[in-house]
């Protein structure tokens, strides 16, 4: 079978074409976007509140972001309008993988909870792209997830240099 080396538009067997690289980048994007800051302020904060609020402040403007330079960069404009909605719906799904732990756990529990389910949803994200593209699973789902974890990383490193004092 012959490799796939880009996944702008592969065709699910209906003749419908996917915007397979919309869904992936956008949903990515959100998830490791989002992980990186939530976990910066709650590393900054140690608030509940404050980070649930700079995660949705970060979920929508990122989600609507991407939307605006999935639309303004689509080569025809009759698919500008379905590109933007693939990526902008694929941010916000992504985005509440790391978020939600915030909003129903403690926050310290909240972190490791959000960074070890993006992990693993990074991870099978990794995988679900290796298949699509017909490339090695494990190698591309650690590659996915490695990176992903890293640019959070950036994040929860750039709160902990702003850690707020103990009241």
């Amino acid at each position: 079978m012959e490799k796939i080396t880009s996944i702008d538009q592969i065709e699910d067997g209906r003749g419908r074409e996917l915007d397979l690289r919309d869904i992936i980048l956008g949903g990515q994007d959100g998830m490791v976007n989002v992980l990186g800051v939530t976990a910066g302020v709650a590393a900054a904060s140690g608030d509940s509140r404050l980070t649930i609020a700079a995660g949705l402040a970060a979920t929508f403007a990122e989600s609507f972001s991407m939307a605006a330079v999935a639309y303004t960069s689509a080569v025809f404009g009759h698919r500008a309008v379905l590109d933007a909605l693939i990526v902008g719906v694929s941010a916000i799904l992504g985005s509440f993988i790391p978020l939600l732990p915030f909003i129903f756990l403690p926050i310290s529990t909240a972190l490791w909870v959000a960074v070890s389910v993006s992990a693993v949803a990074l991870f099978f994200l990794g995988i679900y792209k290796a298949r699509v593209l017909k490339l090695g699973l494990l190698r591309v789902g650690l590659e996915v997830t490695i990176i992903g974890m890293i640019a959070a990383l950036v994040g929860y490193l750039v709160g902990l240099l702003f850690k707020a004092p103990a009241v």
